[in-house]
């Protein structure tokens, strides 16, 4: 029995020590195009609320409350649909949580088209933000299990680089709203518009695959050697039955002993790892809700007419997206908590500076460098906290601190925002986000792992590996 045992935790990280040496082949290049359409799904979904707030708060004479309240109804029900979405997605799989979250946000948008009072809107808006919470850690959660260890934050790059410039679409469709139609009706055509990830619902349930980790720990082995001969064939790699990791064979011959359970998380080191990886993507979506919600609000308030707020944020959300792109391979080279820092770093820099200039070219510069790194941010952002958990609690602790991270960020100091514009200006905004960011990023820069050229095995395991390890045969 125990050598039975033995053997087949040797054919899973076989699979896995495979999996791991692959380039990015057409197919997997297609998992990769795919998770990004959920993402473009999501982000059109999020990015309503600016266009949204910016026509509203003057077509319905809305005060600071009102605001407030719109504002956040959508991050509300993005957290409150986040833990059961990652218990759900560690228990029956990621394919199945991404095609619910899907349509259920779809239609729920969809239905906000043809409210016409504010608690209908916000009632709405929370329910969206429900299928909104089951998507927003899925495809990086998704491709940290799928993809080379030396290719994962390159990967979720170009996805994050899609979902960040894709947040430009509601800002470009809510601009030509404005022009083209009346107040009460503008505000309705990116609602109706938000139907359209409806129909990526197709190719996703043709052609997007279970995540092979997840079936390993199914104990679809079958399905899984399949997945793996399929890419190495399209690599022109041979089928090598003896290529393993030993310490990942390690970690999990240990996770056989010592099943995770939700207590786990809350337990040494996994706590200590989730407060410090949340710490610092709290700060990145301080920024960016800010932004996404407000920005062409903050931009009027500035002097902006409302059409040239929505384009100007839209143009910042482009830039964010080469920033992802960036980032990904800058932290596949130098390492996650190097590039963190220096991005986090920058953003601040912009953000301070943006509140403190008034001329157009420092304040064009400032701009820039609070979108192509703060906004930009996200991919070694988000890719870090899933580097933290095993596979069998992967989705909840992801799931658990994109919760947290949320809350803080999108509920609590968002509701307070349309307050501090009224009553401080926007220069006390920024400033503020400046600060924010610099201190909620020092944990990581300080205390947190390197994961860069680890397996997830290795680098979710609460065994002890000073160095990254590479594959070889026993």
């Amino acid at each position: 029995m125990e050598d039975t045992l033995r053997e087949s935790f040797r054919q899973d990280e076989n699979l896995l020590a495979r999996l791991d040496r692959i380039p990015l082949t057409k197919s997997i290049v297609g998992v990769m195009i795919l998770l990004s359409f959920v993402w473009l799904a999501e982000a059109f979904d999020i990015g309503l609320a600016g266009p949204v707030i910016a026509v509203l708060k003057t077509a319905w004479h809305l005060n600071s409350a009102a605001l407030a309240w719109l504002g956040v109804s959508s991050t509300l029900g993005v957290v409150v649909g986040l833990i059961p979405a990652g218990v759900v997605a560690d228990r029956f799989g990621r394919r199945k949580v991404a095609l619910i979250g899907i349509l259920s946000f779809s239609i729920l948008t969809v239905i906000g088209a043809f409210v016409h009072t504010l608690p209908q809107l916000i009632t709405v808006r929370f329910l969206s933000g429900l299928g909104e919470g089951a998507i927003l850690p899925l495809p990086y959660l998704f491709l940290s299990e799928f993809v080379h260890t030396k290719k994962r934050a390159i990967s979720v790059g170009y996805a994050n680089g899609i979902l960040t410039a894709a947040y430009l679409v509601p800002n470009l469709t809510g601009a030509y709203a404005i022009h083209a139609y009346a107040a009460d009706l503008s505000w309705r055509v990116p609602f109706l518009l938000g139907g359209i990830p409806l129909l990526l619902l197709i190719p996703l349930i043709l052609w997007l695959p279970e995540s092979p980790r997840f079936l390993l720990k199914r104990g679809q082995q079958v399905k899984v050697r399949a997945m793996v001969e399929q890419y190495e064939r399209e690599a022109g790699l041979p089928h090598d039955e003896t290529l393993t990791n030993p310490r990942s064979l390690a970690v999990i011959a240990r996770g056989a002993q010592r099943r995770p359970t939700w207590r786990t998380l809350t337990r040494t080191p996994y706590l200590q790892r989730g407060l410090i990886t949340t710490s610092q993507l709290t700060g990145a979506l301080i920024l960016f809700y800010i932004l996404l919600v407000y920005g062409p609000t903050i931009l009027m308030s500035r002097g902006f007419a409302s059409g040239g707020a929505i384009l100007a944020t839209a143009a910042m959300m482009g830039t964010a997206g080469l920033g992802s792109i960036a980032q990904g391979y800058l932290a596949e080279r130098y390492g996650r908590r190097t590039i963190l820092g220096l991005y986090y770093l920058l953003a601040a820099i912009g953000c301070a500076l943006f509140g403190l200039t008034s001329t157009p070219l420092l304040a064009g510069l400032a701009a820039f460098l609070a979108s192509f790194f703060g906004l930009g941010v996200f991919p070694v952002a988000k890719l870090v906290v899933a580097e933290q958990f095993p596979t069998r609690l992967r989705g909840e602790g992801v799931y658990l601190s994109e919760m947290t991270a949320r809350v803080l960020s999108g509920v609590v100091t968002l509701a307070f925002i349309p307050f501090i514009l009224v009553a401080y200006g926007s220069t006390t905004i920024f400033e503020g986000i400046a600060l924010a960011l610099l201190i909620l990023a020092l944990p990581i820069t300080i205390f947190g792992r390197e994961t860069a050229g680890r397996s997830m095995e290795e680098s979710g395991t609460d065994l002890n590996f000073s160095e990254p390890n590479t594959t070889s045969a026993p």
